[in-house]
């Protein structure tokens, strides 16, 4: 967990930590992912938490793949447009209503497309390539053997494995489980989350703003934050800037979610209680104060298989966080590959750090550069309360500390959820 021996500042606070060893920490510590069954028809766009073997083989029997008619090769092997050749039609075979009896020497069946092919019959002529004539076909095309059949077993047979564990639930996929009778799935659960806001100084949508309030807009961004990520919201509150209400709320939290967030509370100052209410219920930290900007107050703990974020208080802070820490665990609980949701783009013009630590400067995609990759514009305005270049931003690039960007180079863009 958190390293005892970090140096600590002028101030007495510990130094904060480079970005990569927070995220490293992060990273060896994920909590174990949970379970759940669903039925078919509520699974889409979950992870499978199981294999899945076919329990039956596709095609389940032997079928026609066109409109025509079943018969046997050995009759009409002759067939040319010098060979006109006659069967007797003794029979249809429908889909879901298959010919019953069985196809005997200069016999036809008329069949559809999905049936099952007769007893007897081992190729299939189309329609189009016969003459009818009352209860008669005719033919004068060459035919070949087990032409326009789709074979029993041909797709996969019954043991075959159809899906692995990690395979999303895309369309295709839940048609394919559908198509051979799987109605039930076990998937990775959607992580249950609480968000906690502090701030003596919050108030509600609904509420009139007294002398020095300010309206609370992070509990409804990250609550979005996490829906859009695919986590279920399960808790919001208004926290005081108390210690003992901060800790009475987490204890509540934390009965039924399997992240807590915290959004303020987390720097330095005498109302800044979230790290003392997650120690004082025996959370172990993982890491608090990276080397960011924005989002240096960062602080993650784990409590068995909980996680805590206490995220910083400013707006683009704690959403630029949420980003890079949280979303990347939400969606590894979710059964999938802990990582960012990055694309690759090219940088319209120089952009320089002079911070000493990273700077995830908020961009814009415009355009398209050479061989069709976006342009990253970084935005004029990057204070880490300003709301309006969140709503500019399509994510952040990371600036190492002291580092630059040229024109035209490549960079990885974090996206927003």
């Amino acid at each position: 967990m958190e390293a005892n021996a970090r140096r600590t500042d002028s101030a007495g606070f510990p130094e904060p930590l480079p970005l990569e060893e927070a995220w490293q920490r992060l990273k060896a510590h994920l909590p174990p992912r949970r379970v759940e069954v669903l039925p078919l028809e509520t699974a889409a766009g979950r992870v499978l938490a199981e294999e899945i073997h076919a329990p039956e083989a596709s095609p389940r029997f032997t079928n026609s793949a066109m409109d025509g008619y079943a018969l046997r090769y050995e009759d009409v092997a002759g067939a040319g447009p010098d060979a006109l050749i006659t069967l007797a039609v003794v029979g249809e075979s429908q889909a879901g209503l298959p010919f019953s009896g069985k196809v005997g020497p200069g016999e036809a069946v008329r069949i559809s497309t999905g049936a099952m092919v007769p007893e007897g019959a081992d190729t299939v002529v189309p329609v189009e390539e016969v003459e009818v004539e009352e209860s008669q076909v005719r033919l004068r095309a060459p035919v070949r053997r087990h032409q326009h059949l789709r074979f029993a077993g041909e797709e996969f047979k019954a043991g075959d494995l159809l899906l692995a564990s990690g395979a999303e639930l895309t369309p295709p996929r839940l048609g394919l489980l559908a198509s051979v009778g799987i109605g039930r799935v076990t998937v990775f659960r959607k992580p249950r989350v609480a968000i906690l806001v502090t701030g003596s100084e919050l108030a509600g949508l609904a509420q009139p703003l007294s002398e020095g309030q300010i309206r609370d807009s992070n509990s409804l961004m990250l609550a979005a934050g996490v829906q859009r990520s695919g986590g279920e919201v399960i808790r919001i509150d208004r926290v005081p800037d108390d210690p003992a209400e901060t800790a009475k709320r987490l204890q509540g939290a934390e009965t039924q979610a399997d992240l807590v967030i915290f959004s303020g509370g987390v720097s330095v100052g005498p109302h800044d209680h979230v790290k003392p209410a997650a120690l004082a219920n025996h959370y172990q930290p993982l890491f608090w104060r990276v080397r960011i900007k924005p989002g240096k107050p960062m602080f993650a703990a784990r409590k068995e298989a909980r996680m805590l974020f206490g995220l910083p208080g400013n707006p683009v802070s704690a959403y630029v966080c949420f980003t890079y820490f949280i979303y990347p665990l939400l969606r590894y609980l979710q059964g999938f590959e802990f990582g960012h949701r990055t694309v690759q783009a090219v940088a319209a013009r120089r952009v320089e750090n002079p911070l000493s630590r990273d700077h995830l400067m908020r961009i814009q995609l415009s355009g398209k550069g050479e061989h069709g990759v976006p342009r990253v514009e970084p935005l004029s305005r990057q204070g880490s309360h300003m709301l309006t270049s969140l709503t500019q931003a399509d994510g952040f690039i990371r600036l190492p500390a002291g580092g630059r960007v040229e024109a035209g180079q490549e960079v990885s863009v974090y996206l927003f959820p």
